[in-house]
Formats: structure tokens, C-alpha cells, sequence
């Protein structure tokens, strides 16, 4: 990155490796150089989060076996991480309505399959992240 700033690193916690894929595509389309890092269940995410600390997580609460708000949880419970912005990609708006009565402690949402303009406006509306976007020379 350029004028002093530092990479920005994502975490995509989603099972279906399928929709992983189609994100990271649209990533690619849009020149997305960030640092983005896929895991597929819950096991795999809090290894993760044991060892690194994004700066933005996409959560998919429909994880199988333990669902993704034990990793919610698990980002918030611990000082390094409770104060990473995590943005729950959701099934539906519908779904989206029904997980912010929950209260979740979380900074967004996304519908999936994940818009990237839609997930551009909801990382931009968090303080001091952003994306980087590469322009050929």
C-alpha cells in the first residue's frame, strides 16, 4: 500500500467453498489487492484467530457443527481482537432483520452472494479501513 498505510488484511470465515470462490473472483475483478484469507469452519477460524488478527472479518453464521457465533464470540472475549469489525454475511435481508433484533455485536452485514458494491459501502462506513484496488501502470 501506499502513503503510509498499512495492508489491510481479511478474514472470510464461510463454508460453502463454492461461494468462497465466486468472492474471491469478484475480488480479482475489482483488483482487489488486500490480503484475504478463507476458512470453512469454526475449528479452522479460531486456530486462526489464535495465532493472526485481521483487520476486517466476513462472518457466515451458518457454519456446521458449532455455528459462527461461537466465533463471535471467541473475537470478542479475547483483547486482541475485540475490536475487530466483523460484517455477517447473511442469506437474506430477511435474515439480516432477524440478526440485528439478536443484538450481535458486529459492525455490518452483507447478503450473500456477496456484492462487492455492497461490501465496499459496508467496510468503507468503518473507521480507518479500507479497500485497495491495484491500477496497472
Amino acid at each position: 500500500m501506499t502513503h503510509g498505510t498499512r495492508d489491510v488484511e481479511l478474514l472470510v470465515i464461510h463454508d460453502d467453498p463454492a461461494e468462497a470462490v465466486l468472492m474471491r473472483e469478484e475480488f480479482v475483478e475489482h483488483r482487489l489487492t488486500n490480503r484475504v484469507r478463507v476458512v470453512h469452519d469454526v475449528s479452522r477460524a479460531l486456530a486462526y484467530l489464535d495465532g493472526t488478527t485481521p483487520d476486517v472479518v466476513l462472518l457466515d453464521l451458518n457454519l456446521p457443527g458449532r455455528d459462527g457465533r461461537t466465533v463471535l464470540g471467541h473475537l470478542r472475549a479475547h483483547p486482541a481482537t475485540a475490536a475487530v469489525p466483523v460484517i455477517l454475511l447473511t442469506d437474506s435481508p430477511e435474515a439480516e432483520r432477524i440478526l440485528r433484533a439478536e443484538g450481535l455485536p458486529v459492525q455490518g452485514y452483507a447478503t450473500k452472494p456477496v456484492d462487492f458494491a455492497c461490501l465496499t459501502s459496508v467496510v468503507k462506513s468503518l473507521s480507518g479501513i479500507g479497500f485497495e484496488v491495484w491500477r496497472e501502470p
